[in-house]
C-alpha cells in the first residue's frame, strides 16, 4: 500500500520521539519514589503483537517505602488504548500495591508507547509516579482495521460529520479521512446534495491504497432561512459499489445567526 506505509513510517517516528521525551522524564519522578512511593520496574516491556491479539494486562508493583500512609487517588492513562486497575489504593508503610495496565492493540498498530500517571493524596499539584509501557504492534491481516465503515471499497475512519459555529458569508468544512481498499480507482462523488453543501476528496482520485480526505463544505449564505439552528442532512456517495443506505454520510450543521 503506497501511501499507507510512507504514513506508518511517518507514525513510527513521531512516536519514537514521544518516546524518549516520555523515558527522559522518567527520572525526575524517582525522587517522588525514593520518598514515597517506590516501582521496582516502573517501565515494562510489552515485547512484540499484533492488531489481531486480544488484550493483555501488565501488574506494576509499588512499596510504600515512607513512614505514613498512603493513598492511591486517580490513576491516569496516556492513550485511549489502555485501562487502569489498582490494587491495595491504601497502604500503610511497608504495604505494596498494585497498578494494573490493560493494552488493546487493535487499530494501534506501531511503536507502544503509553503508560500512566499516578496520584497520591499526600502529593498536590503533579503525579507521584509516572509508569510507562513500552514495545510493539504488527499490523493485523486486516491493513485496513482502522478504518472500521466499509462502504464498497472506500473504507472511512467515521460516518459521521460535524460542522459547527457556521456563521454568515463562511464555507466551514469537515474533513473524514478514508482509503481505497479495493483493485481499481475510485472517484467519489455526491448527486443529491443540498443547494447549499459541496462533496470533494483530496486528491480528486483514489488509487487502490492509498489514503484520502473526504471534505465536506458548507456555503452559509446558501442555507435557507427557514431551516433550524442545528439540523442534519444525509450524504449519498456515488462511484461505489454498495446500496445507497450503506454509502450513506450523515453531516450535521450548527448554525451562528
Amino acid at each position: 500500500m503506497k501511501k499507507f506505509a510512507f504514513m506508518m513510517s511517518l507514525f513510527q517516528a513521531s512516536v519514537q520521539t514521544v518516546l524518549m521525551a516520555f523515558l527522559l522524564a522518567l527520572p525526575t519522578v524517582a525522587n517522588a519514589q525514593k520518598e514515597l512511593l517506590k516501582f521496582e520496574h516502573p517501565l515494562i516491556d510489552a515485547g512484540t503483537m499484533t492488531e489481531d491479539d486480544a488484550p493483555r494486562t501488565f501488574t506494576f508493583v509499588g512499596k510504600n517505602v515512607s513512614k505514613k500512609i498512603l493513598h492511591i487517588t486517580q490513576v491516569r492513562t496516556t492513550c485511549g488504548c489502555t485501562s487502569s486497575y489498582v490494587k491495595g489504593d491504601v497502604m500503610k508503610p511497608g504495604d505494596t500495591c498494585q497498578v494494573q495496565i490493560t493494552f488493546t492493540p487493535n487499530r494501534y498498530p506501531g511503536t507502544i508507547n503509553t503508560g500512566a500517571f499516578l496520584y497520591l493524596k499526600e502529593v498536590e499539584g503533579q503525579p507521584a509516579v509516572k509508569l510507562a509501557l513500552t514495545g510493539k504492534v504488527l499490523p493485523g491481516a486486516d491493513v485496513w482495521a482502522r478504518y472500521p465503515h466499509k462502504m464498497g471499497a472506500l473504507r472511512l475512519k467515521q460516518a459521521m460529520a460535524s460542522i459547527t459555529e457556521v456563521k454568515p458569508g463562511t464555507q466551514p468544512s469537515a474533513r473524514i479521512l478514508c482509503g481505497n481498499s479495493g483493485e481499481k480507482a475510485l472517484r467519489i462523488t455526491s448527486l443529491l446534495l443540498p443547494p447549499y453543501a459541496r462533496l470533494t476528496t483530496e486528491p480528486e482520485v483514489l488509487e487502490p491504497g492509498d489514503e484520502a480526505d473526504l471534505v465536506i463544505t458548507i456555503i452559509a449564505d446558501l442555507i435557507p432561512a427557514t431551516m433550524p439552528e442545528t439540523f442534519t442532512f444525509p450524504v449519498i456517495l456515488e462511484g461505489l459499489d454498495a446500496r445507497p443506505s450503506d454509502r450513506t454520510l450523515q453531516v450535521s450543521v450548527s448554525r451562528i445567526k
